[in-house]
């Protein structure tokens, strides 16, 4: 996405994860209000949502999302293109997903994904704000998550919405003009438009100017309410659109000290580096197919993956056997195996890649792979 993914829990919007039901119904008013804080007081305290998780996850906030009175623990977890947001409400973990569409992935940590918890959609929980990809010129994407009986994706707001991305994703432009998202009550948000009297040299057309469009939460929509514009006033920008684009209290606080966790396997781990012309799987995860582009004999295809993101991965599937020329090579079953794990156009990956035919006697052997780095 061009802008950044905002995943909101219960504070901004709608609370992420399960909620845990007292055991016992009552029928008195009375009676189950009673219940109801005691069954919010004898609750299991949340735990590390991170466990058992496959990519890199991070705790990265404690904060009532469910909107029962109780902390809840929230990680973020990158892996298979996504910010996975877990939520732990006391020994249950639910999950909600966004896109993510970061480019600079040296940049990208969990941490550095998180925005915050804010009063967003309703005034019990909060909702999460993630950053699904950083503006770098273009759009910043955010992602919200809430909570309905278990985490779910916020969509954006009619004006943040964007044509050429997700309907979920906050699209927030990073040049020419400023846009702010202010919280002025639960279940309502205010997207401030701002822009100076010129813009790289280009004068605003009637000067400058700050528009607030405001618009309710009611029924999993957003309804535009009204517009406000003053002309004359401008909203300084001079502040990161991750950082200053939410200008809502925050209602989280620092989570546990759970360290960040990486299970053995990496399965954001891709194959080499910048890719030459014309070749295929450079760059990605599990490639079904990789060419060294010109010669055929730099193809294997069809290949299926027997394991990925350990020290190496092993696959097969079908390349040519060349013995005098390429024209009379036959396409044959092959053993794919990359490893030489390095950092390739800043990103993790199998530095070296090598294919074999066992079925002609062939082994593997370290000191012929190609380096796709």
């Amino acid at each position: 996405m061009a802008a950044s993914l905002l995943l909101m829990s219960a504070a901004c919007g709608e609370d992420g994860g399960e909620t845990t039901k007292g055991p016992d119904a009552v029928a008195s008013s009375s009676a189950v209000d009673d219940d109801d804080t005691a069954s919010a007081a004898q609750r299991a305290p949340a735990g590390n949502p991170c466990d058992g998780t496959r990519g890199l996850c991070e705790v990265v906030a404690s904060v009532d999302v469910d909107g029962d009175g109780n902390s809840d623990n929230v990680a973020i977890e990158l892996v298979d293109g996504l910010v996975n947001v877990h939520i732990d409400t006391g020994g249950t973990v639910s999950t909600a997903s966004v896109e993510d569409k970061h480019i600079l992935r040296s940049d990208i940590t969990p941490s550095n994904v998180f925005v915050g918890a804010y009063h967003i959609t309703r005034e019990q929980g909060a909702d999460i704000v993630v950053d699904g990809k950083f503006g770098l010129g273009g759009s910043e994407l955010f992602g919200v998550i809430g909570w309905d009986d278990g985490p779910v994706v916020i969509p954006a707001p009619p004006v943040l919405a964007s044509d050429f991305d997700d309907a979920t994703a906050w699209t927030v432009p990073t040049e020419g003009l400023r846009v702010l998202v202010r919280c002025p009550q639960p279940g309502s948000v205010g997207v401030v438009t701002t822009e100076g009297d010129s813009s790289y040299g280009t004068p605003t057309p009637g000067g400058a100017y700050t528009e607030t469009v405001t618009s309710d939460w009611a029924n999993g929509e957003w309804a535009e309410k009204d517009t406000n514009r003053v002309s004359g006033e401008y909203t300084s920008s001079n502040r990161l659109a991750k950082t200053g684009t939410f200008e809502c209290e925050p209602m989280h606080s620092a989570p546990p000290a759970f360290a960040p966790t990486v299970s053995d396997l990496d399965p954001n781990i891709v194959l080499g580096g910048r890719p030459p012309s014309y070749s295929d799987g450079y760059g990605e995860t599990t490639p079904v197919k990789i060419y060294f582009g010109g010669s055929p004999s730099g193809l294997v295809s069809d290949i299926v993956w027997d394991s990925w993101g350990g020290e190496r991965a092993t696959g097969h599937g079908n390349a040519f056997y060349v013995v005098d020329s390429v024209a009379d090579a036959e396409m044959m079953p092959a053993e794919v195996i990359a490893y030489d794990i390095s950092t390739c156009n800043t990103r993790r990956a199998y530095s070296t890649v090598q294919w074999y035919f066992p079925s002609l006697g062939e082994d593997f052997d370290p000191a012929l792979g190609n380096d796709v780095c």
